[in-house]
Parts: C-alpha cells; structure tokens; sequence
C-alpha cells in the first residue's frame, strides 16, 4: 500500500507546489517583471469585483442631499403618463428604471507594500501616487462621477470594517480622471488605526454615484513571512 499511496502523495506536494505563484516563493528584491504582473493581476491585495446598483433616490431624498438630478431614473415620456395605455405606461417606467450591468473593477489594496513593489518592477503607469503614509485603497476603471459627486461626498460614503471594532472612515478621498470616461479613486484611512494578523476579514464598502462597491480582504492572506502587508514603510514611500 505504501508504493501505492507514495506516488499519490508526490504528485498530490507537485500540484500544491504548482498552484503557489511565484512570487510567494521568492523574497521581493528577487521578483522580477513577470512576477510584480502576476501579482498586480490576481492575488490577495487586487480583487476584481462587479459594482451593483443602488435604487432611485425619491425626490424628497434627493432635495435632502442638495442634488435633484442625483440617483434619478431616466424619463418616461408620454407612455410613462398611462395616455396611451396602461401596459406602455408600465413598460416605459420600467425601462427608464433599467440600467446596463455594471462593468467589473478592480480594487486594489494600495499602500500594501508589495503592491507598490510590484508596480515599480512591472513598470507600471497606471498607480496613482501616494500622498500621505495612511492605508490607501484604490478603485480602477469606475465609471467618472458626475461633478456634483465631488471628493467630499464619497469620503461620507466609504468605510474600513474591522471584527468588533468601530467603523474607519476615510481622511480623505481623491479622484483621477481619465479620457475614456472612466476613473481612479484612491481612499486614505487613517494609519493610527493598527491592522494586525489577528483581524481577520476587512471589509471595504464605497458608495460612487448610485453604484455600490464591496471587498473583502483577509490578514492572513495579505501576508509575507507571517506579517501582515498593507503599508509602505514610512521612509520608502514615494
């Protein structure tokens, strides 16, 4: 039974080997192009998510928030008035409520140092530059907030959920846009607030217009030699 059980077990340690991508199995100095895009692609610290949409704001929500046009469906026309029927009056409020599925988007623990690592060594132009030394979470690729959602109103509506403890709200938020309609917004937490191995889940909630953005990241993946990556050494940033 032991020859039997033995090439099993060999072949079982080969695949397991097989599965670690490489950069866990080197120290960062030895990283080279391919590992910093193997990791910006797929690991711990990026996580590709698809946004979900939020329901219409009333209009008495809206007056509250100081923005009449934001979270409202498109119009309904004439059909929307029942004037020429009730079944077109139906079909026309629910189209002006559909909207297209959101695209997926990435979001990406920023401030983790092999995050940072991985984007010099893979050249990488796309990271935005960090201004302070806090947590920083970065969303890719979200459709361009409208200008009457400014900075300020995503800081209100973002949070760092940690196990028993009271809800990180952002210091500040900053908004890259590009060319093709999309952006990056980049999510500064306090670094005061110690993250340690033992916290297990982290969850990240942003709200962007009337898409909602959810994440969870877990200390015990987001590790290298036992300890917890989420920040950039305080003399190596850039």
């Amino acid at each position: 039974m032991y020859r039997t059980m033995r090439p099993c077990l060999l072949f079982l340690a080969t695949l397991l080997l097989a599965a670690d991508p490489s950069w866990r199995l080197k120290p960062i100095s030895q990283w080279d192009a391919d590992d910093a895009k193997q990791l910006l692609a797929d690991s711990p610290w990026v996580k590709h998510v698809t946004p979900h949409w939020l329901p219409d704001l009333s209009r008495s929500q809206r007056e509250e928030g100081g923005n009449l046009n934001e979270g409202v469906g498109s119009g309904v026309g004439l059909e929307g008035t029942g004037v020429l029927g009730s079944r077109r009056a139906v079909a026309a409020i629910k189209r002006a409520h559909t909207r297209p599925e959101p695209l997926p988007v990435m979001v990406r623990w920023e401030s983790a140092l092999p995050v940072r690592m991985a984007e010099q060594k893979a050249g990488e132009t796309i990271a935005p530059t960090l201004k302070s030394d806090d947590y920083a979470i970065a969303i890719y690729d979200i459709p361009t907030p409208k200008q009457g959602n400014l900075a300020s109103l995503l800081k209100g509506s973002a949070f760092l959920r940690l196990y028993q403890k009271k809800e990180m709200k952002p210091s500040s938020v900053e908004i890259l846009r590009h060319d093709d309609e999309t952006a990056t917004i980049v999510y500064l937490f306090p670094r005061s607030v110690e993250i340690g191995k033992r916290e297990g889940g982290i969850e990240f909630d942003a709200q962007i217009g009337r898409m909602w953005v959810s994440e969870y990241f877990y200390t015990r993946a987001v590790q290298l030699r036992g300890e917890p990556q989420l920040l950039m050494p305080t003399e190596g940033r850039h």
